[in-house]
């Protein structure tokens, strides 16, 4: 039984898709969204901005999706939180869905495998929905053989540090309760918080599905996380371990009134 109570009935997921120099990886992410999932399983789809960092093109691109509607809402969050990890705590304080999910738009995250996702949430809402590529059915293409040793290893030192059965803890394509994921009190701002939002919520025993995802290399820019930072999600893995759980925790839930802003909200 999980250590925190929080809402889960489930009614909708706010898909979050963080940009910044996309532009047909963020189309296409789109298009299978709205092309593959029941309209009934997404509450929106919120593309995450930086007024500063993401590229004009990007930007574009973002705006002709807005405008162009559909069967769920799309807008913009400009994020005000700095980083990666900031965009996607941005993106979960303005959620209206009852479960929020994280993904890129750079196609690294396979679009294909959101409804699957939803599914899943809906069979098991009070679950965090968690993609492997560790799992069967799981794998990569174009990643260096040195690079999936590594990571390999990254995952087995983190899945011995809490004792779980979990396969790939650091993979940033998950679906969460939304309000279990307000009620956590995140301290990263930059990539290491794609493991906080899995160790955190292990900390607090709240329960995992794990799924098989495989993953491509990105066939658009370039990514914003070198290799070696990876080490810095050590760091993360420890303090989070030996924080006791109750200090994980808010002393009152964050809603987005005052965090940030939907655009033309």
């Amino acid at each position: 039984m999980a250590r925190v109570k929080y809402n889960f009935a489930y009614t909708g997921t706010s898909i979050m898709i963080a940009a910044i120099n996309e532009t047909f990886s963020l189309e296409e992410t789109v298009r299978i969204i709205r092309e593959t999932c029941d309209p009934g399983d997404v509450a929106e789809v919120l593309l995450l901005l930086s007024k500063t960092k993401s590229t004009p093109g990007c930007i574009a691109t973002a705006e002709k999706l807005v405008a162009g509607g559909g069967l769920f809402p799309i807008s913009i969050v400009w994020q005000s939180l700095p980083f990666a990890g900031g965009a996607y705590r941005d993106g979960i304080a303005a959620a209206r869905g009852s479960h929020v999910l994280m993904m890129s738009a750079d196609l690294e995250t396979d679009p294909s495998l959101v409804r699957g996702m939803l599914e899943a949430s809906r069979e098991n809402p009070d679950a965090i929905v968690t993609m492997s590529r560790w799992i069967r059915g799981g794998g990569f293409t174009g990643y260096s053989k040195v690079k999936q040793v590594c990571n390999r290893i990254f995952q087995r030192c983190f899945s011995l540090i809490y004792l779980t059965g979990l396969s790939d803890l650091t993979y940033a394509f998950r679906n969460f309760p939304t309000d279990l994921m307000r009620r956590i009190d995140w301290k990263e701002l930059r990539h290491p918080f794609f493991l906080e939002t899995a160790v955190a919520p292990l900390r607090l025993r709240v329960r995992f599905v794990e799924l098989p995802a495989h993953w491509k290399p990105r066939l658009e820019a370039g990514s914003q996380n070198s290799f070696f930072a990876n080490f810095r999600y050590f760091k993360t893995a420890f303090r989070v371990r030996f924080t006791p759980w109750n200090k994980l925790l808010l002393k009152q839930t964050v809603t987005s009134v005052d965090v940030c802003k939907k655009e033309g909200k």
